[in-house]
């Protein structure tokens, strides 16, 4: 009888551990994880992104446009980024960024998935179109055989935005915002406006677009909080 409850407890260690290995627990939140809520309790520092936005009104009208390649470096360098670009205008930063799968936690879990990568396995640049493989030079993001984009920036998680914030105010204190979308026509628009700062060109006659297509994308009215902020 005694070695029988033996063999019992022998066979339910071995299943809890097969059991264990199968299921892990989420791992802490880090540089490749934003989306872990193991350790995510109440927001208790200052909101790095859309700052202002959280207690008023806000305009998007600037002065001054420039592109900056040192800060869209530094931003597509960090997991969970495939390419940014990152506009100064006056002392505000707007990031355009695409969204790979070097991290988790990306995404806030809401909107459907937007790019369609099942050309990838069959070797053709788009199903819906198997014999024409042309692709737009001035889009960073086709929604086909492409990185992610996510269509709200309010579905992009708050410590992802929080951490690309925090990286762009660290490298230029001057910022006194930061403005992040992963959304498509804001991608590629952005994209054409840095081609033209890669040619040398002055930026300020795009600024009336730039800051139309802002206040489109972001808005101006006050933000709710996300449910790590409260």
């Amino acid at each position: 009888m005694h070695g029988l409850r033996l063999s019992w407890a022998a066979l339910c260690a071995g299943i809890f551990v097969t059991l264990a290995g199968c299921y892990p627990t989420y791992d802490y939140n880090s540089a490749n994880n934003y989306g872990s809520r193991r350790d995510a309790p109440n927001q208790d520092t200052t909101r790095a992104y859309q700052t202002q936005q959280q207690y008023a009104i806000v305009s998007h009208k600037h002065s001054n446009l420039e592109m900056n390649q040192f800060l869209s470096d530094q931003v597509a360098a960090m997991d969970g980024v495939n390419s940014a670009i990152v506009m100064l205008a006056d002392n505000t930063a707007y990031v355009a960024i695409t969204i790979d799968k070097t991290a988790t936690g990306t995404r806030s879990g809401i909107g459907p998935q937007e790019t369609n990568n099942a050309g990838t396995v069959r070797g053709l640049y788009n199903t819906y179109t198997p014999f024409n493989d042309y692709a737009h030079p001035d889009k960073l993001a086709t929604g086909t055989n492409s990185y992610e984009t996510v269509w709200d920036h309010n579905y992009l998680s708050h410590l992802f935005k929080q951490k690309i914030a925090e990286k762009i105010r660290s490298l230029q204190p001057t910022v006194v915002d930061v403005y992040i979308s992963a959304n498509r026509t804001y991608i590629n628009e952005l994209n054409r406006i840095a081609q033209e700062a890669w040619h040398g060109r002055d930026l300020k006659p795009y600024l009336p677009h730039f800051d139309a297509l802002s206040e489109q994308i972001f808005g101006t009215q006050p933000t709710q909080p996300t449910s790590t902020e409260r």
